[in-house]
């Protein structure tokens, strides 16, 4: 019965032509309980999977250290959404290529994962938009 009300009274407002103020919100959950934001960890590896969706988007990095053990780090991003506000889309990352990653690391154990890397390609280009601070999609768009 709520979600009919509300739905009747969205199509009455915009059939009156009134229009809804939405606050951006800079996040839609809290990154602390996930990563240590006190830490960052760098990778340099091979782009396995770039998984362009919502809520967020994902990059799959093969790791190999000096004894050739590979180890497989997952990159979280911001929402796709403000990725494709300023250009980035499914083929923002091709399997194969190289990138450099800095970002903070995973708090669960025996996990490889960093959230919101400055990615860098191999020739030590930062990719607009992939890490925070100055390199947001907010600094990099001008918005």
């Amino acid at each position: 019965m709520k979600r009919n009300l509300s739905v009747l009274v969205t199509a009455i407002a915009i059939a009156a032509g009134i229009q809804w103020f939405i606050i951006p919100a800079d996040a839609h959950h809290a990154e602390a309980p996930f990563y240590d934001m006190e830490r960052t960890v760098e990778i340099r590896g091979v782009v396995t999977k770039w998984a362009f969706k919502n809520p967020h988007p994902f990059l799959y990095v093969d790791v190999t250290d000096d004894k050739g053990a590979k180890t497989e780090w997952t990159i979280e991003f911001v929402g796709a959404v403000r990725l494709a506000k300023i250009g980035w889309s499914p083929k923002t990352f091709t399997p194969g290529e190289i990138v450099t990653v800095n970002g903070h690391p995973s708090r669960a154990a025996d996990t490889h994962g960093i959230s919101s890397g400055t990615v860098a390609r191999a020739d030590g280009k930062v990719i607009p938009g992939s890490g925070r601070g100055s390199n947001t999609p907010e600094a990099v768009s001008g918005r």
